[in-house]
């Protein structure tokens, strides 16, 4: 180096060394993150074409985010592709393919698939599900050939950062959850399983007539000739209806979420939160207790243990009504987000089993005859829903906007379950009874202009 050069480079490093003195380094702005998440998606004709603005401003919603979540409630597939699983009656669900595009449309960037119609057209269903969802680049979680694939976390790259989830379903068919592989054998398609280990206390009088009861039942289908060969029942265990019973004080319904299951969720939640800037905790969950509108015991603590493992929000679905919402250690647990789209009565392809289960001509090709043996027309909230916008910043919650919405209650049948934002009394509505169902959790919720504001504190 010669020494014209030398002091050039003198010279450069003197003047990076006084610019860092004149100019000291700023802190870097806080990493920011809008997610927004939405409840049951039930699709089966096209509304992507819809111009009005109240729909337009639900696409918005959900595009507006940096990442929304949603439960994919149906089987997407062709119908003459596909063979209808055994449910005893349950309706089964399924859209064309197009119904992945549909949900794309919104711009929701993943799902879950963990719930009690993913595997209505059995295994073929539900692969075929999980191709539409890959087709559209819709990612997913909750199900898979076998039960490690179905309760491993799934991802989304979002221009905010990589999201996590974890996504599990409590309400399903026996046969639809998933088993492990063993080394002789594959593991079993389905989808990720919470089971409930449920006990029914009863006085100790009831006990012991509805015992006798079922001794009586028993005896003649012969199953006590097989109890003989068994040990014991003791005097204060029981069965009825096939759910355990035990003498109690009063009368009541224990529930809680199986212990294995609930470490198989948790640990993956703990596995997602080593990948992921943000990690969404969500469960498929019907059971209630006395009313639709409030969760089965098990949920709650369910709930906080999935906040404890690292995730960031809790979403559950479900039961097709609005339920309340609890912060807990800073982060949203939301116990049902209703639906989104509900659009179960038209266009669909209805097994002949299902039209017998209610009472109707099995040959019948009337599918809406199907939807009104069903009450869910009948009654305002099941079309009322919300649309929760959280906002991160470094990983902490710093404002939850609650956002109403009207799938059309009264309208004909082929306009009723198309989201659109609620305007005026009906969006106070919806709020007051979003506010009102929080209160049990200690949660505030103010009005602005159409628009719940969660209090985090």
């Amino acid at each position: 180096m010669n020494r014209r050069e030398f002091l050039k480079l003198t010279a450069q490093g003197a003047a990076v060394a006084a610019a860092s003195r004149v100019m000291p380094a700023q802190a870097a702005p806080p990493k920011r993150v809008t997610f927004a998440a939405v409840g049951d998606c039930i699709v089966n004709r096209k509304i992507s074409h819809l111009r009005d603005p109240d729909f337009l401003a639900a696409v918005e919603l959900l595009r507006g985010a940096d990442c929304t979540w949603g439960n994919c409630e149906l089987v997407l597939a062709n119908a003459r592709d596909v063979y209808p699983a055994l449910k005893g009656g349950d309706p089964h669900t399924i859209a064309p393919p197009w119904g992945a595009d549909e949900l794309a449309f919104f711009g929701i960037d993943f799902v879950g698939v963990a719930n009690n119609h993913i595997l209505d057209f059995g295994n073929e269903g539900m692969f075929a599900t999980l191709a539409n969802l890959d087709r559209v680049g819709i990612p997913y979680a909750g199900a898979g050939p076998d039960l490690a694939a179905a309760a491993a976390p799934g991802y989304v790259d979002t221009p905010a950062g990589r999201i996590g989830q974890v996504n599990c379903a409590s309400t399903f068919p026996p046969f639809f959850a998933a088993a492990p592989a063993h080394p002789y054998l594959k593991g079993r398609p389905g989808l990720n399983p919470v089971r409930l280990d449920q006990e029914l206390l009863l006085d100790r009088d009831l006990f012991q007539r509805l015992k006798k009861v079922e001794d009586v039942f028993r005896d003649l289908q012969a199953a006590n000739e097989f109890a003989s060969m068994m040990e014991k029942v003791p005097e204060d265990e029981g069965t009825i209806a096939g759910m355990p019973m035990r003498p109690g004080k009063g009368t009541d319904l224990t529930s809680a979420a199986n212990p294995k299951d609930l470490a198989r969720v948790t640990e993956a939640i703990k596995i997602a939160r080593n990948s992921a800037q943000l990690v969404v905790a969500s469960i498929h969950a019907h059971e209630a207790r006395h009313r639709l509108e409030t969760p089965d015991p098990f949920l709650q603590p369910f709930a906080r243990a999935c906040i404890d493992a690292g995730a960031d929000a809790f979403l559950a679905a479900g039961p097709h009504v609005i339920r309340g919402i609890e912060i807990y250690k800073g982060k949203p647990i939301f116990y049902c987000l209703s639906n989104f789209i509900f659009q179960y009565g038209t266009n669909r392809p209805t097994p002949a089993e299902d039209f017998a289960a209610y009472g109707l001509d099995p040959g019948t090709l009337d599918s809406t005859l199907f939807e009104r043996k069903i009450f869910y027309a009948e009654q305002k909230r099941f079309w009322q829903s919300f649309v929760p916008r959280i906002t991160y910043e470094d990983g902490k919650v710093v404002e939850i906007e609650i956002h109403p919405i009207s799938l059309g209650f009264g309208q004909p049948l082929w306009e009723r379950g198309t989201p659109r934002v609620a305007r005026g009394e009906e969006a106070r509505e919806i709020l007051e009874h979003v506010a009102s169902l929080s209160k049990p959790y200690g949660t505030t919720m103010r009005i602005e202009e159409g628009v719940g504001r969660v209090a985090l504190s």
